[in-house]
């Protein structure tokens, strides 16, 4: 069996970790994010926000978006792919929008649903998108919302006082093969021991199922 344990090296660190070549990592599965997104609905159900269309920010907004529509018994459903993020916990540059929204939403209530407020650049970049078309009201939610954000949501389910990666279980190969690369792992029992440096804590077999070629 190969492994994938190369990697180009990334060209910018996240500028929130000073030590950026290691810095701590939460880890989720797929029931915790369930409870996280019902907390969320709840959240939004009980400050009487009628959503008529949810709008999910491309990529990490996808799975929790799909959720809450179904929680929230939203039927409009659409997405904004953005680029802010590289490698993992490496910042590309200034947010931007490459695939803005096309469906009208003009005198709706729409909410705005991200994985994660990290620097708050994205989901402020998305809401001023969103509400210069014309939306009665625009309303941001996330699982995460880290206290080095700018922005701060209007619903959250979890709050981070001290900064950490988040490894969602939609982007788990993704992201344990860049933690991986940082420290330049040759090997599967070097990946292992990278992984637990950065508080990473799964079993042989699912690290080694993430790491193959």
């Amino acid at each position: 069996m190969q492994l994938y344990l190369t990697f180009a090296k990334p060209k910018k660190f996240n500028p929130y970790c000073k030590l950026c070549a290691m810095f701590k990592c939460h880890v989720y599965d797929w029931e915790e994010i369930y409870k996280l997104c019902r907390k969320l609905a709840k959240a939004v159900r009980s400050s009487g926000f009628l959503v008529d269309a949810i709008v999910a920010i491309a990529r990490g907004g996808w799975v929790p978006a799909r959720i809450l529509a179904d929680l929230l018994d939203v039927k409009e459903l659409y997405s904004v792919k953005t680029e802010h993020w590289g490698i993992v916990a490496t910042i590309t540059g200034k947010a931007t929008i490459t695939q803005p929204l096309t469906a009208n939403v003009e005198k709706k209530n729409v909410l705005i649903v991200d994985d994660v407020a990290d620097t708050g650049e994205t989901i402020k970049l998305v809401k001023e998108h969103v509400s210069s078309l014309g939306a009665k009201e625009v309303r941001t939610a996330v699982i995460d919302y880290k206290k080095t954000s700018s922005f701060v949501p209007d619903y959250f389910a979890v709050e981070i006082e001290e900064w950490k990666w988040i490894i969602y279980p939609w982007s788990l190969r993704e992201d344990l093969k860049g933690l991986v690369a940082k420290k330049g792992a040759k090997d599967f029992g070097e990946a292992v021991k990278t992984l637990r440096e950065f508080g990473v804590e799964l079993s042989d077999d699912v690290i080694k199922e993430a790491l193959e070629d």
